[in-house]
């Protein structure tokens, strides 16, 4: 739909002046009440604008033609931005109540819309601020004029193609709002109610509908079977009143195209409101002033919807405060004050548990558009995956998750989601069906606009909790035929493993390259190229001691490595993760002076937790998570970011510069430092086998292959009288030398496995 002439009005000059205008108008509102309680709200849905992910200002200012320098100047943008989505919607209300009819400011007039028998048709008072402004008195005549009412092409999906044409994707992206794909809500909706014969005739709720989608979706697919009664059998809520506004909206042109006219008064289904806060007593008026809608009370056969990801710790204080008491009285979160598990908990998943608890009738189903790893995340999730009601001693029936994480139906969204099905009142049995899905390379669908589910191949896994002890661990999935391998391959061991070394935002200091050398120095020049954050090139010669080889994530694979950076690291063995003293490093006056070249920049770096804040603030050339492991003669690694499992041991380097040197591994790979040479083989041959590679990546969250993994394998300690394991390191040894015969080295190393693990 993207690039629709027929659209054209939204993109185009007119649309850019009209924003740039109301913009340099706004400029004045700062401190002007209805603004103010837009901001508030706006914090409490979005979290903060430029908290979740940095916002381009400089390319939205040329795009509008406007200045963005000020704090401020983001949010009055989007407030101007809102001012026109709303504008828009209101004129296709204003077109489709009467066709063919001429400009007219009644269209901005709640009492019009009362007068025309829809009772509820009504837009947020902050957003009327631009009525009166001589400056919109020739504008608002040429939008209306090119508006067209939609056609078939966009009949179904016309109020989100409107705001993701309006609101730039950089402005999308720092609000983490996209609207669900009418196919994949009508997928949802067909999939939850496949075994209900008389599903035109039940009750549904969207308790955080946004623009309408699945409101969308479910008339059209019942209006005809219930002949016209699901448009009374159908109901949204959202806290964005704006939002409300864009569903309304939907619901309009539907109910004209099914009726063509409003023959009695019409009361809009779909409510401002928190469902949150409604659900636990009344509550007529938010907390920016504006009146929330009153529910009908009432409880639903089904609950359909994609509730917001926000996390936990980009929401409001005083938002947070009002509702934390709600993880713990849902079971979602026991331990004791806002740890910092805690705030990286998504308000998702609060959304869950109270729209089924308080919405949803006993043996009722909700189908939820979620993060994938709210499934499989070791430390996020954990309450969520108890499946319990707490307070109503009601247990929550999963019966089909579906992974979308591979084929990314948002568009202009990087997500991994999934769909989660449940029922209330019965308790999950495992194993649960895991639908992974794909892209279908026969079915292509290159029509972007005629996707639906058949364009995607869903391969049947099933999921259960990683750990027999623990029902709330994170879920392992897998093909039938693969249960009794990895029953056999989970348990427990004494390994622990480690993120690799952290610069805190300060690669461009750290990470050099060495120009030239002499028998105790180097000269030296930083890598400022890609470096996130940017720092002043220097050149200069430092002392060898501290310079090392530096391994970074994409330059390991599969029983390989190799290195082409080197890094500064003032820590060893002994100082682990406190550096080396002042003392020491005055002993080192060529590094020292290359330190106090960066020392504002060390100084002010940010991203240290509690626990070393004050090693960086007595030392401010340290770096993080760091210890004696880091220089263990022989680490056995893998990428944390990556799609499938690829351990290597990485040993001391024989460097042409610096000679005989340990490997410090980045961020980006995950360690067990170890000293023995065979044990180090034997556990990485281990851990490479197939049964245990396929057991990890059938646990593992995404492309994320944390530390935590290593936790959950049964792994026996190394014994060097044991003969398998012996075969087993002899073979990891043969196989990093040399690639040639990796195969046959991996296959007598599963033989040996297998007798370890089966006697046989």
């Amino acid at each position: 739909m993207d690039g629709n002439k027929e659209y054209g009005w939204l993109t185009g000059d007119l649309y850019r002046k009209i924003v740039c205008t109301l913009y340099n108008r706004s400029l004045s509102l700062t401190e002007d009440k209805g603004y103010k309680d837009w901001k508030v709200l706006f914090s409490t849905i979005h979290g903060g604008m430029d908290s979740q992910r940095k916002v381009d200002t400089e390319v939205l200012a040329n795009h509008f033609n406007i200045s963005l320098n000020k704090h401020d100047d983001l949010f009055l943008l989007v407030f101007c931005l809102e001012t026109y989505y709303s504008i828009v919607l209101r004129f296709l209300v204003y077109k489709a109540i009467n066709p063919g009819a001429v400009f007219s400011m009644d269209a901005f007039d709640d009492d019009y819309y009362r007068h025309a028998g829809i009772s509820n048709f009504k837009c947020p008072d902050n957003l009327n601020w631009f009525v009166g402004y001589k400056e919109m008195t020739s504008l608002l005549p040429q939008v209306y004029s090119n508006i067209n009412m939609p056609g078939e092409t966009l009949k179904d999906d016309l109020v989100s193609f409107i705001f993701e044409s309006i609101f730039p994707k950089e402005i999308r992206h720092g609000l983490g709002e996209f609207y669900t794909p009418v196919w994949l809500a009508s997928h949802i909706i067909a999939t939850v109610t496949a075994d209900d014969e008389n599903r035109h005739a039940k009750r549904y709720l969207d308790p955080t509908c946004g623009s309408g989608a699945f409101l969308v979706a479910l008339i059209n697919k019942f209006k005809d079977s219930s002949n016209g009664m699901i448009f009374n059998s159908v109901c949204g809520i959202d806290i964005n009143p704006l939002t409300v506004l864009a569903a309304k909206t939907n619901y309009i042109l539907l109910y004209l195209d099914y009726y063509k006219e409003i023959s009695q008064e019409l009361c809009i289904p779909v409510y401002y409101s928190d469902t949150i806060q409604d659900s636990f007593g009344p509550a007529l008026f938010a907390d920016n002033g504006n009146e929330y809608d009153i529910i009908p009370e009432s409880k639903f056969d089904y609950v359909v919807g994609n509730p917001p990801w926000v996390n936990w710790e980009y929401l409001p204080s005083y938002y947070k405060t009002k509702y934390s008491y709600l993880w713990k009285y849902y079971g979602l979160f026991k331990k004791k004050g806002l740890s910092s598990n805690f705030i990286k908990e998504d308000i998702s998943v609060l959304h869950t548990y109270v729209a089924i608890d308080k919405y949803l009738t006993v043996n009722g189903k909700i189908a939820f558009v979620l993060k994938e790893t709210l499934f499989k995340s070791i430390k996020q999730g954990e309450g969520f995956r108890n499946f319990y009601l707490a307070p109503s001693d009601e247990y929550i029936g999963v019966w089909q998750v579906d992974d979308l994480s591979k084929i990314n139906p948002f568009r202009h969204a990087a997500t991994r989601s999934a769909l989660f099905y449940a029922t209330k009142g019965k308790k999950t049995e495992y194993p649960v069906r895991y639908f992974v899905w794909r892209r279908d390379k026969k079915n292509k669908c290159r029509n972007k606009d005629k996707i639906k589910s058949d364009c995607f191949c869903k391969e049947m896994l099933l999921a259960r909790p990683s750990d027999k002890q623990t029902i709330n661990s994170g879920w392992i999935t897998e093909s039938a035929g693969k249960t009794t391998q990895s029953n056999a391959v989970l348990g427990s061991n004494d390994y622990v493993a480690r993120t690799g070394t952290f610069t805190g935002g300060a690669n461009g200091i750290f990470w050099i390259k060495i120009l030239d050398s002499d028998d105790n120095t180097v000269v030296v020049r930083n890598i400022t190229e890609r470096a996130k954050n940017k720092m002043p090139a220097v050149t200069k010669r430092i002392e060898k001691d501290i310079v090392y080889p530096l391994l970074t994530g994409n330059e390991l694979g599969f029983w390989e490595y190799s290195y082409s950076k080197y890094i500064i690291c003032p820590h060893n063995a002994k100082s682990k993760m406190h550096p080396i003293s002042h003392e020491e490093l005055d002993l080192l006056p060529l590094s020292k002076g290359y330190f106090e070249c960066f020392k504002t920049e060390l100084t002010n770096r940010k991203g240290f937790t509690s626990f070393d804040r004050n090693i960086h603030k007595k030392y401010y050339y340290t770096l993080q998570r760091i210890g004696e492991y880091s220089f263990a003669p022989y680490k056995v690694c893998w990428r944390y970011i990556c799609t499938s499992f690829t351990p290597a041991v990485v040993e001391y380097a024989d460097d042409p510069v610096l000679g005989k040197k340990n490997i410090i591994c980045n961020e980006k790979i995950i360690s067990i430092g170890l000293y023995d040479k065979h044990e180090a083989y034997y556990l990485c041959g281990l851990i490479s086998s197939t049964p245990y590679r396929e057991t990890i990546e059938s646990y593992m969250v995404g492309t994320q292959i944390t530390p935590g993994i290593i936790n959950k394998l049964k792994i026996p300690a190394y014994d060097p009288d044991c003969e398998e394991q012996r075969i087993i390191a002899e073979e990891c040894i043969l196989g990093h030398e040399s690639d040639e015969n990796r195969k046959q080295h991996l296959q007598r190393i599963d033989d040996a496995v297998n007798i370890i693990l089966h006697g046989k």
